[in-house]
This record gives C-alpha cells, structure tokens and sequence, in this order.
C-alpha cells in the first residue's frame, strides 16, 4: 500500500473510534460528571406522621432509685397543638380518643445529645434531644419524684420503695424554628427506668412561650439583666413567659425511649 493508502487507512480507524465513543456517550446515561459535594445538612425538623407522636412506649422495668443510668441513644416525639385539644388527652398520656381536629398536630422528632448521664446534681434527672440547628427538646424531673423521697443506696443497704404506679411531675420544653416553649406541670407517665432502658409519655396542659431558650442561649434578654444598673423609665424587666396559641396556650404531648 502506498503511503497515501496508509494514511487514508489510519483516518478511517480513528474516524470509527470516535463513533464508538460517541454512540457510547449518547446510548444510556449521559456522560455527566458525578459531584462529589456531600448532601447539606438539614437546617429545620421535619414534620412527622401525627400518629408518631400519639405512640406509648412499652412497659419495662423500673429502678426507683435513679442511679446509674446512662443512655447514648434514643428519640423522642413531641406534639404541639392548641390546647384546646387537650380535653381528648389522659392524663400524662396519649390521647384518649382522636378527631378531625388532631391533624392540625405539629409533631416532631429528635435524637439523644449531650451527656449520657441524666443526673444534674444535687437532685434533677434531665434528658435531651436534639434536631438540626436550634431545634430539639428536654425533659426535666425531680430524683425524689422517681425514688419516692427515699435516698440511694448507701453501701450494701437498699432501700425499700413501692411499685410507681402514677405518674410524676416533670418540666418539658421543646424549641422549633428558634422559638421556645416551656412548661413547668407535665404530667410523667414512666414506663421504664433502669440501666437497660428509660420510657415515659406526657402531657403538658399549657406551655408558653419563653425568651431563655437552651438551644440559642442569648445573653441580650431580660433575665440576665444586671439588677445593679437602673431600667429607663417605662422600661419593663419581666420575664413573665408570652402566651401563644390560644388563650390558654398550646399543649405539648409525646413519648421518650432511651437506651445505652
């Protein structure tokens, strides 16, 4: 073949080449590069099946003494509503019957943070949940509550306490979308407590909204006002919390579990 022959002969090969990269490139996926940027975090909760948070955590077993929990997983569910719909609710429980009117329900879910230990010397067990950003939720309650006002045990002695048969006083708050609300008379019902598992529902009548939110802890408001240095006139240092919802505020209602 003579020179000219041969590269005639080159080009069509490289000229075939090309077409079969090119039919590849068009048969099927497209050749678009893949990106390697990982998924954005979420940056607000998201809002869960109202049925979630009407859920009971099984019963379990109950140390009253309230030593030597721990816990590095778990979830709770917490609903908001008007609490007008609190009159369909058992007390420190889920709700006792539903309506049309439930659907309305904001539920919401966050995850165990923070410590894995609940005690808060001298005497509060605290418990608390966290979602993206601000958002997330805490449970608060007395250990005497839980032990009945017995101590722990000291040495080999144990004291003796009864079955909890009814439910116990606890402070809820829950933060969504930077606003906090809060109540100090929850109802507890507790359905498990000891090293293997810690479950309990609730019921809060009336929670109101607070400017002191644990979750975007802000020194510019009124309680941490230096009581030394004296307010302009007409100026108001309350920290009395602002109603929301209706009247008679909103009501928060849910379920905790917890495991090691």
């Amino acid at each position: 073949m003579s020179p000219a022959g041969r590269r005639g002969a080159w080009w069509l090969v490289v000229i075939a080449i090309v077409s079969v990269i090119a039919g590849c490139g068009t048969d099927g996926a497209p050749n678009t590069p893949v990106s390697s940027a990982t998924p954005s975090t979420p940056t607000a909760s998201a809002h869960l099946n109202a049925a979630e948070c009407r859920e009971t955590p099984e019963a379990g077993r109950i140390d009253r003494t309230g030593a030597g929990l721990e816990f590095r997983s778990g979830t709770v569910r917490i609903a908001m509503s008007d609490s007008r719909a609190t009159a369909r609710r058992t007390p420190g429980g889920a709700p006792a019957s539903a309506d049309a009117g439930d659907v309305d329900n904001e539920c919401f879910g966050f995850g165990k943070w923070g410590n894995p230990s609940p005690e808060v010397p001298p005497d509060t067990l605290l418990f608390v949940f966290k979602g993206p950003g601000t958002d997330g939720a805490q449970v608060e309650f007395s250990v005497g509550d839980l032990t009945g006002g017995v101590l722990p045990p000291i040495g080999g002695t144990r004291p003796r306490v009864g079955p909890l048969t009814a439910p116990i006083n606890a402070a809820i708050g829950v933060s969504v979308d930077g606003a906090y609300y809060h109540s100090t008379s929850c109802p507890l019902t507790i359905t498990a407590m000891a090293s293997e598992r810690a479950a309990a529902s609730f019921t809060c009548q009336r929670a109101d909204q607070n400017d002191a939110n644990p979750f975007a802890p802000d020194d510019d408001v009124t309680y941490d006002t230096d009581e030394s240095t004296p307010t302009s006139p007409g100026a108001t240092t309350s920290t009395t919390p602002t109603p929301v919802g209706s009247p008679s505020g909103i009501t928060l209602s849910g379920w905790f579990e917890l495991t090691p």
